[in-house]
Formats: structure tokens, sequence, C-alpha cells
């Protein structure tokens, strides 16, 4: 082995060492939360191209997502929820959802 192939080779052990030390993982990728009322419709941007994206559970909130990226999500019951879905390149996006009471 050369020096040059030794170095590149050194050079990946640490930095994939690094990453494991950091605590970083993208299958635990989280992203803001969300928080909509009973009755009512929040909009928000999605960071990125999805593939598939939905509620986990539909007797709390509901979504859709709209041709120009955004995701709209409608509080159903009081609860929590998250939305969980993939980007194209099958990255995990996650937004944990809160439905509050809805206006008196």
């Amino acid at each position: 082995m050369d020096r040059r192939s030794f170095a590149i080779r050194a050079l990946g052990l640490a930095g994939c060492l690094a990453l494991g030390l950091s605590g970083a993982d993208a299958s635990a990728q989280t992203t803001a939360a969300v928080e909509v009322r009973v009755g009512e419709t929040v909009s928000f941007a999605l960071p990125r191209l999805v593939q598939i994206i939905d509620t986990e559970d539909h007797s709390i909130a509901t979504m859709v997502v709209t041709p120009d990226g955004q995701a709209r999500v409608t509080g159903v019951a009081v609860g929590r929820t998250r939305i969980v879905g993939r980007d194209i390149a099958q990255l995990p996006l996650i937004f944990p959802v809160t439905v509050v009471p809805a206006r008196p």
C-alpha cells in the first residue's frame, strides 16, 4: 500500500469515527414540531421533495401535500402523533404533531 492510499483510508476512517462519536444518525432526523387546533389547518413548506409522507394516526391529524411542496395538516382530535415520510433519497422526515383543543 502506498502512502497516498494509506492517507485516503486513514482520513475516511477518521471521518466515520467522528460521525459516530458526534451522534449523527440519519435515521433519527426530526424536524420542527407542528401545532394545530382541532378543526383548523396549518400549512408549512417541506424541507425536501418527498416520495411518501403521512400522519401515523389519522384519528388525531390528517395531512395532504400540495403540488407546490406545502404540507397541510388538519387537527381531528386532541392528542399527539407524528408525520413520518421519506424523501426521494430515502432519507427520513419526522415532524412531531400536537393537536390542541379548538378555540372556545
